[in-house]
C-alpha cells in the first residue's frame, strides 16, 4: 500500500513559543498595573488622615463627608486589587516554572540518543487520540488529525477523490498512479487496519506539523500487531496535506 501504511503521523506539543510570549506580555502588564497601584496608594498616604472621632466627622460638611467615604472605599478597593495582582503574579511564576521544566524535559528527550524508553507507547495515547475503525468518518482537512481520518474513511468507502485530496501537489501524481485500477476496499482489507492512535505532535513551523501515529492491524487469528510512523503535514490553502518531506531527525 506504500504511503497508506503510514499516512497517519504526529504533531508535537503546540504553541510553547507563543504561550511563553503571552506569559511575558502578561508579566509586563501586571508590573505596570502594580506600579500604578503603588503610586496611587502613595498619593493617598499624603492626604490628611480621616478624623478618628465622630465629633470631628460631624464638623465636616456633607460634601467633605462624601469625599472622605469615597476615598476610604477607593483605598479598600486598591488594597484588594493589589492582593489579587500578587496572587496572579505567583500563579504566573509557577506557570513559567512549569513551562521551563516541560521544555527542559522535551530537550532531554530529544538529546537522549533516540532511546525507545523516552518514546511514547500506544498505551500512552489519550482517549481522544484513539480512533478505532468503527468511528471513522469524513472529517475534512482542517487539521492533520482530520486529514488522517478522512483518508482512512475514503479507503474504507472506496472514495478515491477523498483520498487524493489528502495529499500535497508534489505527491498527487505518485498517489494517482498507485490508486489507478485498484479496489480501495480490497486494498484496505489487505492491510486490515483496526485503528490508529496519535502518540505525539510536533510543530515544525506555522504551516508544517509532524504527527507520530501508531496503526494496529489484526490477522486472521485475531492477533494484533502495529507500528509507529512519523509523517509531515503541510497547510495549503487552509487544508492540511500529507507531504513528501522527511521527518526531522532529533
Amino acid at each position: 500500500m506504500g504511503k497508506f501504511k503510514f499516512i497517519v503521523a504526529a504533531i508535537v506539543i503546540v504553541g510553547l513559543a507563543s504561550l511563553i510570549a503571552w506569559q511575558h506580555a502578561s508579566n509586563e502588564s501586571l508590573r505596570r498595573d502594580n506600579d500604578a497601584l503603588k503610586q496611587t496608594l502613595a498619593d493617598l498616604k499624603q492626604l490628611p488622615e480621616a478624623p478618628a472621632t465622630a465629633t470631628t466627622e460631624d464638623a465636616l460638611t456633607d460634601e467633605q463627608r462624601a469625599e472622605l467615604l469615597k476615598l476610604r472605599a477607593e483605598v479598600t478597593g486598591l488594597r484588594e486589587q493589589t492582593n489579587q495582582i500578587g496572587a496572579l503574579a505567583d500563579a504566573n511564576q509557577k506557570l513559567q516554572t512549569s513551562l521551563k521544566e516541560a521544555r527542559a524535559s522535551r530537550a532531554n528527550a530529544g538529546s537522549g540518543g533516540g532511546s525507545d524508553a523516552k518514546k511514547k507507547k500506544p498505551e500512552d495515547a489519550l482517549p481522544q487520540d484513539i480512533h478505532p475503525k468503527d468511528s471513522w468518518a469524513f472529517r475534512g482537512y482542517a487539521t492533520p488529525e482530520a486529514t488522517i481520518e478522512s483518508t482512512c474513511w475514503g479507503m474504507l468507502n472506496g472514495d478515491k477523490a477523498t483520498i487524493l485530496a489528502a495529499f500535497s501537489p508534489d505527491m498527487l501524481p505518485e498517489m494517482e498512479k498507485q490508486l489507478e485500477g485498484k479496489d480501495l476496499k480490497e486494498e484496505l482489507g489487505k492491510v486490515n487496519m483496526a485503528e490508529f492512535r496519535i502518540l505525539d505532535r510536533r510543530q515544525l513551523s506555522d504551516d508544517e506539523m509532524m504527527l507520530t501515529i501508531y496503526t494496529s492491524r489484526q490477522d486472521d487469528n485475531g492477533n494484533t500487531t502495529g507500528n509507529s510512523e512519523n509523517t509531515v503535514f503541510q497547510r495549503i490553502g487552509g487544508q492540511w496535506k500529507v507531504t513528501k518531506k522527511p521527518p526531522p531527525q532529533d
